[in-house]
């Protein structure tokens, strides 16, 4: 069985893009793999690149399709790997570019994982304009979300064109209840959608006797993911809020720390190694998002860690978050709510220990690589066997 994937880039930055990484060490020994990508960042370690087989950069994977320019080389430089590598299945993880969408739907080998919002919203990852989340389904209404109403027909005819490239795949495959339900209110003309959750794989630690010292958020630092009404919920708390990541917020983060050195601390971005060390110390991980979470990886590693979870009730958090069982929700955007949730599990250290517990149980029982891994290879070899008949 040959697989070869197609990525916008090789990096570790993004739970996306390293649940990629742990299909491919996967694969290893069970299938011949390639992994083509637009490009590679330069701090990839060459520990990931060692475990994950071989990878090649294919100048013109990372295009959104926003702009025609150099589009033939990209396609070009495609239908040779294609040729040259035969692949009996094609798994297309985050490339966009419609062009690039439709070589690989009518090879019938195709596989492509929906991870973001950009197959059913033209906006701004269903948040609205005023920065609230957005429930309305892919139509005339989102021209509201655009300053201009020339590049939002233009955002909504490329929305459509990628629909259009997506949905002759083979399968489309998704990351939770959520994505799916998204795509299928779209109406769009796409194939039936299966949800295949990503797996925790990180090495086990063991469990911590108590409940730790600070809360943590950790991700791209910028105003859909919750940061600032993060940075006020902690003025309110006793323990200190680490944030760790990096992106346009970060500036405030620092200046936050500055002022509120015992409120809030910035650990700026870390490699994932580092990050699951300060996460297996943490009270609780906080995903403040306003944006709706296609799934929240970051979320399920703490789980795995023991460390209970305060999330929004947004998107697809609800797949691996049980409220009061295995973490805490909070409406969206709501800081009076975030910080009373924390400041339950900073008095309440029974309490912490107790959605800990059972948030580890859960991630441990209900995301275990080995069964999700052989949902995927059944669908491969549901491809291969269709191919080989036609």
């Amino acid at each position: 069985m040959r697989v070869l994937f197609l990525n916008s880039r090789l990096t570790t930055r993004g739970g996306a893009h390293r649940w990629m990484l742990s299909v491919l060490a996967r694969l290893q020994g069970q299938a011949q793999t390639l992994c083509a990508v637009g490009s590679v960042d330069p701090t990839f370690p060459p520990h990931e690149a060692a475990r994950i087989g071989p990878y090649e950069r294919v100048k013109g994977l990372d295009r959104s399709g926003l702009s025609g320019r150099g589009g033939q080389g990209a396609r070009d430089r495609l239908a040779a790997l294609l040729d040259r590598w035969q692949p009996d299945v094609i798994q297309v993880n985050d490339v966009m570019d419609p062009e690039l969408l439709r070589m690989v739907s009518p090879t019938g080998r195709g596989v492509m994982m929906v991870q973001d919002h950009r197959l059913f919203c033209p906006g701004r990852g269903k948040v609205d304009a005023a920065g609230a989340p957005c429930d309305v389904p892919m139509g005339d209404g989102c021209a509201r979300c655009f300053d201009e109403q020339a590049y939002a027909d233009k955002m909504d005819i490329l929305t459509r064109c990628r629909q259009i490239g997506a949905g002759d795949m083979a399968r489309l495959l998704v990351l939770s209840n959520y994505m799916k339900a998204e795509l299928e209110a779209a109406d769009i003309p796409i194939r039936p959608v299966t949800v295949i959750p990503p797996f925790v794989d990180i090495p086990a630690r063991r469990r911590r006797e108590d409940p730790g010292d600070y809360h943590l958020l950790a991700g791209r630092l910028s105003e859909h993911k919750g940061v600032t009404e993060a940075l006020q919920a902690a003025r309110t708390l006793d323990l200190p809020l680490v944030v760790a990541g990096s992106g346009p917020l970060e500036q405030e983060v620092m200046r936050a720390a500055r002022n509120h050195p015992d409120r809030v601390r910035h650990a700026g971005w870390l490699e994932h190694a580092e990050l699951m060390d300060l996460m297996s110390g943490a009270r609780s991980l906080w995903m403040p998002g306003i944006w709706a979470e296609p799934f929240g990886i970051v979320g399920l590693e703490a789980q795995h860690l023991g460390v209970p979870v305060i999330a929004s009730h947004t998107g697809g958090v609800t797949d691996w978050l049980d409220h009061e069982v295995t973490g805490l929700l909070v409406p969206p955007g709501d800081v009076r709510a975030l910080g009373q949730a924390a400041s339950r599990l900073e008095q309440d250290a029974a309490l912490a220990r107790r959605l800990g517990d059972a948030a580890r149980a859960h991630a441990s029982r209900d995301f275990a690589p080995e069964p999700i891994m052989a949902r995927l290879i059944g669908v491969y070899r549901d491809i291969i066997q269709e191919t080989d008949h036609e």
